[in-house]
């Protein structure tokens, strides 16, 4: 599902950045007192030190298994709320098909009776699907936190180390990075990692 996909992206691009610009600025101190020993900073040696990685959301897409999972419990969600409106639908066209079939012997009570319950029919129907929708949409939304939740937490313990600075994401149409050095993609250990934690739940 388009949106959903859309809308978790969005977010856990946001996460990954707060979380590892947060890292950086806690030490961010540090850096500075070394700094202060020689009074001026060594640009050289600065950027010898950072440490930068990227992750592409696609592939966390397409092959964290959680993420899968809960996708395709969104859009079988949408489609049983589709089915059940095209069905109310449907039902109601056939009532009035067959009541136009009678033809000249409907009255004009009658026509004025089944136009007042067919408007009403309709307006019920569109009730229903607004309260479906609206149900639908905070389904997804526990699901996106749930998985934003999942994906923090990973990163948190991935790089409870400090090995990295900054970890930028990327993706197809909406690149963060513009140049990417593939050397520093680690994203299939990102994704193996998230895998083997969905892995642990699901025994449990």
């Amino acid at each position: 599902m388009k949106t959903f996909e859309s809308i978790l992206l969005w977010i856990v691009t946001a996460a990954v950045a707060v979380l590892f610009v947060l890292h950086f600025t806690s030490n961010h101190a540090s850096s500075k007192g070394a700094r202060s020993v020689t009074g001026k900073a060594d640009s050289s040696s600065a950027a010898q030190q950072l440490r930068v990685a990227y992750v592409d959301l696609d592939t966390i897409q397409k092959y964290y298994e959680y993420f899968k999972l809960k996708n395709d419990e969104i859009e079988r969600d949408k489609q049983r709320i589709d089915n059940e409106i095209q069905g109310q639908l449907g039902k109601l066209e056939k009532d009035r098909v067959d009541f136009v079939k009678r033809g000249q012997s409907i009255t004009q009570a009658e026509a004025e009776q089944f136009q007042q319950e067919y408007q009403a029919r309709y307006q019920q129907i569109g009730q229903r699907q607004q309260t479906l929708q609206g149900e639908h949409l905070e389904r997804q939304a526990k699901a996106i936190e749930d998985i934003q939740k999942r994906i923090n937490e990973y990163l948190k313990e991935y790089n409870k180390d400090g090995k990295y600075q900054f970890i930028f994401s990327t993706q197809e149409g909406n690149p963060t990075l513009y140049y990417k050095d593939t050397a520093f993609n680690i994203t299939p250990e990102v994704v193996k990692g998230l895998n083997e934690a969905y892995g642990k739940t699901k025994k449990q």
